[in-house]
């Protein structure tokens, strides 16, 4: 954190002026009624922002009016009945669907906000912090650093298991918030980068809008969700000849769906784009370092954005869009201002122009390179492998610990990539969680060797035919190896089907065994693959 002030260029509701960063009535840091602290926000008062959020409901009560009538001339059509066609034109048979609809639209309206922490966390696939893990209590630290700053009640925190790098802030409905950071964010950004962005989504908290983002996207969730389940209907009743004329019906109501999640992105999008400059500003007035969230934005945004773990329709709630989405529509439904214009205006307040920020960035990438891999993995104590016995090998509840299921050694809790796993001096095999595992490949800390980089370009050249021999070799008689904890035998398999690396799962366990450098050549490829 930095002393010092911020001049060159404010933020007020998204527009970059000369002069001071200043946000609504907070002027220097300060609030007169109210405590001091380093870190005010514009409050949500915008009336703009809150007259799209009146749309946004107003959108989803004429959604379900719009299905309530489709459904009503669809079944009067089915039936044949001429009556309950007329009913469904006439103004009080319209009148009983509206009704009808703000009803359901009610309903709906106070069923989102039950367990909505849990249903956003799910769909995020999102995992609390392990205070074993050094990177996660470096983030822990930060957060409780900027919650006490400005004064919050309570702000929890989550990280994401996926090399992408992203972060995103949803609010509890109870004066606190959730802050979310991505395995891949937490590894390669600078800390005063991880202390800007934590900045930006506090921001996000503190002023409110962050209740407006969740409500939305719970709110309007449905859509998707309900779309891609008429999906799995309409072509289950394809398959069946008696319902093959429920198929046009399906893919009339996936089509009205459609048009409403675009209509109700479009508008999300609006809210989405007024806040992020406002939070952006907020970050710099805490941090007094608008370099370093400008650096973090860049980094952030050439690499992928957690796709696949973060849905689509959730990426108002990132720092940056998640993926997927109305591509084709460019800005019109983007969730975010362009990065570019979110740059220029932390360079404006900084007093900086482009070609010297591009020319701190480089540095700063390279530094970030020249961090990465420079620790040595953990040595063998000896390079002879002793022979393997017949014997069972030695469980958590014997004397001795675990033992290696290779060489029967004695496995020992080991420092890998921040995180303690249990390794074999002797033979090099490792034993983490699944969970452990998704953390490593995301991390840049321990240095391979040529031989583990050779043994990762044979792998990636050859993956088809690894691929390809594994599927042949299903149902042949195998020797499983036994699980170091609970002997149970583990299965063989790929890692997965883009990382053509043999390990052994225990299936009880949830634990992954490597040979030796089978570890290292899968975060070779992860690398190789997100670069």
């Amino acid at each position: 954190m930095k002393a010092g002030s911020v001049t060159g260029g404010s933020v007020t509701g998204g527009s970059v002026t000369g002069g001071s960063v200043t946000g609504g009535s907070a002027t220097g840091g300060s609030a007169t009624g109210a405590r001091a602290t380093m870190f005010e926000v514009e409050r949500e008062r915008t009336w703009r922002i809150w007259l799209l959020f009146a749309v946004l409901v107003a959108l989803f009560f004429a959604g379900v009016w719009a299905m309530a009538v489709i459904l009503g001339l669809a079944l009067s059509s089915f039936l044949l009945e001429p009556s309950l066609l007329r009913m469904a034109f006439s103004l009080p048979g319209l009148g009983v669907l509206f009704t009808v609809a703000v009803v359901v639209g009610v309903v709906y309206w106070l069923s989102s906000r039950i367990e909505a922490r849990e249903r956003l966390l799910k769909a995020m696939c999102a995992a609390s912090l392990d205070p074993a893990d050094r990177y996660h209590q470096r983030l822990a630290d930060l957060v409780d650093e900027v919650r006490m700053a400005t004064g919050s009640r309570h702000i929890d925190c989550v990280v994401v298991p996926t090399v992408g790098m992203n972060t995103f802030a949803f609010s509890d409905f109870a004066g606190g918030g959730t802050i979310g950071v991505t395995e891949g964010a937490l590894a390669r950004l600078t800390r005063q980068q991880l202390e800007a962005v934590v900045a930006h989504e506090t921001a996000h908290i503190v002023s409110g809008d962050a209740l407006t983002a969740t409500v939305a996207c719970l709110l309007f969730g449905i859509y998707s969700s309900a779309r891609d389940k008429l999906g799995d209907v309409a072509g289950a009743s394809a398959a069946e000849r008696d319902s093959v004329g429920l198929v046009p019906l399906f893919l009339l109501i996936q089509g009205v769906l459609a048009l409403l999640e675009l209509a109700s992105a479009i508008v999300s999008a609006a809210i989405s784009r007024q806040r992020e400059f406002k939070a952006d500003a907020a970050a710099v007035r805490y941090t007094r370092d608008p370099l370093s969230l400008a650096q973090a934005l860049q980094t952030i945004s050439r690499h992928t954005g957690g796709a696949g773990f973060i849905a689509a329709g959730l990426s108002a709630l990132c720092i940056r869009p998640a993926g997927g989405g109305f591509e084709w529509l460019g800005r019109l439904a983007a969730t975010h201002p362009p990065m570019e214009q979110r740059i220029t205006a932390l360079l404006r307040m900084a007093n900086v122009n482009w070609v010297q920020f591009a020319q701190d960035a480089e540095k700063a990438e390279r530094s970030m390179t020249e961090r990465e891999h420079y620790m040595p993995a953990p040595a063998l104590v000896t390079a002879t492998v002793p022979q393997a016995t017949g014997s069972a090998p030695a469980t958590s509840d014997s004397p001795t610990g675990p033992a290696c299921p290779s060489c029967r050694s004695a496995l020992t809790p080991t420092l890998y990539e921040g995180l303690e796993i249990l390794a074999c001096r002797v033979c090099g095999g490792r034993l983490a969680s699944q969970e452990q595992v998704e953390r490593i490949i995301a991390r840049r800390e321990i240095a391979f060797t040529d031989e583990q980089r050779r043994l990762a370009a044979l792998v990636r050249q050859e993956g088809d035919r690894l691929r390809r021999k594994a599927v042949l070799s299903r149902g042949a008689r195998q020797i499983l190896t036994p699980c170091p904890l609970c002997g149970k035998a583990m299965l063989r398999r790929h890692y997965n089907l883009q990382y053509a690396v043999e390990v052994d799962i225990c299936m009880v366990c949830d634990r992954v065994w490597f040979e030796k450098d089978e570890l290292e050549v899968l975060q070779l490829l992860v690398e190789d693959a997100v670069e």
